[in-house]
Protein backbone atom coordinates (compact mmCIF):
# COMPACT_ATOMS: atom_id res chain seq x y z
CA UNK A 1 0.00 0.00 0.00
CA UNK A 2 1.51 3.04 -1.05
CA UNK A 3 1.11 6.57 1.08
CA UNK A 4 -2.22 8.03 0.68
CA UNK A 5 -3.02 11.88 1.23
CA UNK A 6 -4.55 12.62 4.93
CA UNK A 7 -8.60 12.41 4.63
CA UNK A 8 -10.56 15.62 5.38
CA UNK A 9 -10.10 16.04 9.18
CA UNK A 10 -13.84 16.80 9.34
CA UNK A 11 -14.90 13.78 7.49
CA UNK A 12 -13.21 11.28 9.41
CA UNK A 13 -14.27 13.23 13.08
CA UNK A 14 -17.85 12.64 12.00
CA UNK A 15 -16.97 8.95 12.50
CA UNK A 16 -14.57 9.27 15.40
CA UNK A 17 -17.59 11.40 17.44
CA UNK A 18 -20.06 9.16 16.35
CA UNK A 19 -18.47 5.87 17.54
CA UNK A 20 -19.56 4.10 20.97
CA UNK A 21 -9.17 5.24 21.14
CA UNK A 22 -3.40 3.08 21.45
CA UNK A 23 -0.84 2.41 23.34
CA UNK A 24 3.26 1.80 22.66
CA UNK A 25 3.59 -0.82 20.85
CA UNK A 26 4.21 -3.92 22.51
CA UNK A 27 3.05 -3.40 25.95
CA UNK A 28 0.61 -5.10 27.75
CA UNK A 29 -1.92 -2.96 29.90
CA UNK A 30 -4.58 -3.71 32.50
CA UNK A 31 -6.60 -0.50 31.77
CA UNK A 32 -7.43 1.94 29.12
CA UNK A 33 -5.36 4.60 30.02
CA UNK A 34 -4.51 6.70 26.52
CA UNK A 35 -3.71 6.68 23.07
CA UNK A 36 -0.74 5.31 21.60
CA UNK A 37 1.55 5.83 24.32
CA UNK A 38 -0.38 9.63 25.32
CA UNK A 39 -2.31 9.48 28.27
CA UNK A 40 -5.79 11.19 29.01
CA UNK A 41 -5.37 14.29 29.42
CA UNK A 42 -2.03 15.02 27.65
CA UNK A 43 -1.84 18.51 26.48
CA UNK A 44 -1.37 19.53 22.64
CA UNK A 45 2.09 20.24 23.59
CA UNK A 46 2.67 16.63 25.11
CA UNK A 47 1.96 15.02 21.97
CA UNK A 48 4.31 17.41 19.94
CA UNK A 49 7.01 16.60 22.18
CA UNK A 50 6.27 12.87 21.39
CA UNK A 51 5.02 12.53 17.86
CA UNK A 52 6.52 16.06 16.49
CA UNK A 53 4.63 18.68 14.73
CA UNK A 54 1.37 17.15 13.25
CA UNK A 55 0.55 16.82 9.57
CA UNK A 56 -2.68 18.96 9.78
CA UNK A 57 -4.61 20.38 12.78
CA UNK A 58 -8.09 21.41 12.94
CA UNK A 59 -10.68 22.95 15.17
CA UNK A 60 -13.95 21.69 15.13
CA UNK A 61 -17.15 24.07 16.12
CA UNK A 62 -17.60 21.97 18.79
CA UNK A 63 -14.02 23.19 20.47
CA UNK A 64 -12.38 20.13 19.95
CA UNK A 65 -8.88 20.52 18.28
CA UNK A 66 -7.68 17.42 16.04
CA UNK A 67 -4.24 16.40 15.38
CA UNK A 68 -3.63 14.63 12.37
CA UNK A 69 -0.10 12.14 12.21
CA UNK A 70 0.66 9.31 9.50
CA UNK A 71 2.15 6.82 11.31
CA UNK A 72 2.62 3.46 11.15
CA UNK A 73 0.21 0.61 12.74
CA UNK A 74 1.67 -3.09 12.36
CA UNK A 75 3.35 -2.31 9.57
CA UNK A 76 1.01 -0.92 7.80
CA UNK A 77 0.98 2.81 6.63
CA UNK A 78 -2.14 4.51 9.09
CA UNK A 79 -3.54 8.04 9.85
CA UNK A 80 -3.40 8.80 13.78
CA UNK A 81 -6.13 10.99 14.99
CA UNK A 82 -5.69 12.92 18.69
CA UNK A 83 -8.93 14.75 19.81
CA UNK A 84 -8.63 17.82 22.59
CA UNK A 85 -11.21 19.30 24.15
CA UNK A 86 -10.01 22.44 25.98
CA UNK A 87 -8.72 22.37 29.63
CA UNK A 88 -9.65 18.37 29.36
CA UNK A 89 -6.66 17.42 26.88
CA UNK A 90 -6.56 14.85 24.93
CA UNK A 91 -9.90 13.13 25.18
CA UNK A 92 -9.80 10.52 22.28
CA UNK A 93 -7.15 8.85 19.53
CA UNK A 94 -8.10 6.64 16.79
CA UNK A 95 -6.18 5.03 13.64
CA UNK A 96 -7.51 4.69 10.09
CA UNK A 97 -5.91 1.94 8.43
CA UNK A 98 -6.68 0.93 4.59
CA UNK A 99 -7.79 -2.95 3.77
CA UNK A 100 -6.12 -4.36 1.00
CA UNK A 101 -9.89 -5.36 -0.70
CA UNK A 102 -8.08 -7.08 -3.55
CA UNK A 103 -5.52 -9.04 -1.86
CA UNK A 104 -8.14 -11.16 -0.04
CA UNK A 105 -8.59 -12.53 3.78
CA UNK A 106 -10.19 -9.32 4.67
CA UNK A 107 -11.49 -11.09 7.83
CA UNK A 108 -7.59 -12.06 8.44
CA UNK A 109 -6.47 -8.66 8.14
CA UNK A 110 -9.49 -7.10 10.37
CA UNK A 111 -7.99 -9.95 12.87
CA UNK A 112 -4.75 -8.60 13.10
CA UNK A 113 -6.01 -5.28 14.17
CA UNK A 114 -8.39 -7.35 17.04
CA UNK A 115 -5.74 -9.46 18.60
CA UNK A 116 -3.62 -6.50 18.71
CA UNK A 117 -6.13 -4.84 21.13
CA UNK A 118 -6.98 -8.10 22.18
CA UNK A 119 -3.44 -9.03 23.50
CA UNK A 120 -2.64 -5.31 24.93
CA UNK A 121 -5.94 -5.26 27.30
CA UNK A 122 -5.91 -9.48 28.07
CA UNK A 123 -8.06 -8.55 31.09
CA UNK A 124 -10.82 -6.53 29.52
CA UNK A 125 -12.68 -9.12 27.41
CA UNK A 126 -14.34 -7.87 24.09
CA UNK A 127 -17.87 -8.33 22.71
CA UNK A 128 -18.16 -8.87 19.00
CA UNK A 129 -20.62 -7.78 16.49
CA UNK A 130 -20.24 -9.21 12.83
CA UNK A 131 -22.48 -9.07 9.75
CA UNK A 132 -21.82 -10.29 6.40
CA UNK A 133 -22.84 -13.14 4.14
CA UNK A 134 -21.58 -16.20 5.09
CA UNK A 135 -22.04 -16.89 1.19
CA UNK A 136 -19.12 -14.76 0.30
CA UNK A 137 -16.02 -13.74 2.31
CA UNK A 138 -15.29 -10.67 3.70
CA UNK A 139 -13.73 -8.59 1.02
CA UNK A 140 -16.30 -9.16 -1.55
CA UNK A 141 -18.95 -8.21 0.75
CA UNK A 142 -17.62 -5.22 1.23
CA UNK A 143 -17.12 -4.37 -1.99
CA UNK A 144 -20.23 -5.17 -2.52
CA UNK A 145 -21.46 -2.66 0.00
CA UNK A 146 -22.00 -5.47 2.16
CA UNK A 147 -20.73 -6.54 5.67
CA UNK A 148 -19.80 -4.89 9.21
CA UNK A 149 -17.30 -6.33 11.54
CA UNK A 150 -16.82 -4.49 14.89
CA UNK A 151 -15.50 -5.29 18.65
CA UNK A 152 -15.43 -3.42 21.73
CA UNK A 153 -13.23 -3.33 24.85
CA UNK A 154 -15.32 -1.36 27.91
CA UNK A 155 -12.51 -0.55 31.08
CA UNK A 156 -14.85 -1.20 34.30
CA UNK A 157 -11.81 0.94 36.21
CA UNK A 158 -12.33 4.21 34.21
CA UNK A 159 -15.35 3.82 31.45
CA UNK A 160 -12.45 4.62 29.01
CA UNK A 161 -13.58 2.40 25.18
CA UNK A 162 -12.09 1.06 22.23
CA UNK A 163 -13.70 0.22 19.28
CA UNK A 164 -12.39 -1.70 16.31
CA UNK A 165 -14.80 -1.29 13.86
CA UNK A 166 -15.11 -1.89 9.65
CA UNK A 167 -18.08 -0.38 9.04
CA UNK A 168 -20.65 -1.70 6.32
CA UNK A 169 -19.47 -1.00 2.41
CA UNK A 170 -16.02 0.48 3.69
CA UNK A 171 -11.84 -0.58 2.72
CA UNK A 172 -10.80 0.76 6.23
CA UNK A 173 -10.39 -0.24 9.85
CA UNK A 174 -10.69 2.36 12.13
CA UNK A 175 -9.02 1.64 15.92
CA UNK A 176 -10.96 4.14 18.21
CA UNK A 177 -9.69 5.15 21.68
CA UNK A 178 -12.60 7.03 24.11
CA UNK A 179 -12.21 8.20 27.18
CA UNK A 180 -14.84 8.84 30.06
CA UNK A 181 -14.54 12.10 29.43
CA UNK A 182 -15.29 11.84 25.94
CA UNK A 183 -18.26 9.70 26.54
CA UNK A 184 -19.89 12.10 28.89
CA UNK A 185 -19.01 14.90 27.03
CA UNK A 186 -20.71 13.67 23.38
CA UNK A 187 -23.91 12.33 25.47
CA UNK A 188 -25.44 15.65 25.85
CA UNK A 189 -24.45 16.62 22.41
CA UNK A 190 -26.92 14.18 20.86
CA UNK A 191 -29.67 16.16 19.16
CA UNK A 192 -33.68 15.77 20.19
CA UNK A 193 -34.85 11.99 18.85
CA UNK A 194 -31.55 10.58 18.88
CA UNK A 195 -30.01 11.86 16.32
CA UNK A 196 -26.30 12.89 16.17
CA UNK A 197 -25.97 16.65 15.38
CA UNK A 198 -23.77 17.33 12.10
CA UNK A 199 -21.06 19.38 11.83
CA UNK A 200 -20.52 21.91 9.73
CA UNK A 201 -18.63 23.39 7.37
Amino acid sequence: MRTRPIQPVMAVLLVLLSASGLYAQGDVSTSIDGFNGIPWGAAESEIRAVHGEPAQVDTLDSGIVVMAYREDLLGEPAVAFYALLGDSGMIKGQHVVKLHLDGGDCEGQYRVYRDHVTLTYPLIAPVENYDYPFTEDFCTALLNQRGEWANQWADPSNGAVITVIVQRGSDEVMLIYESATFLNWIEPQEAPGGQEPTESG
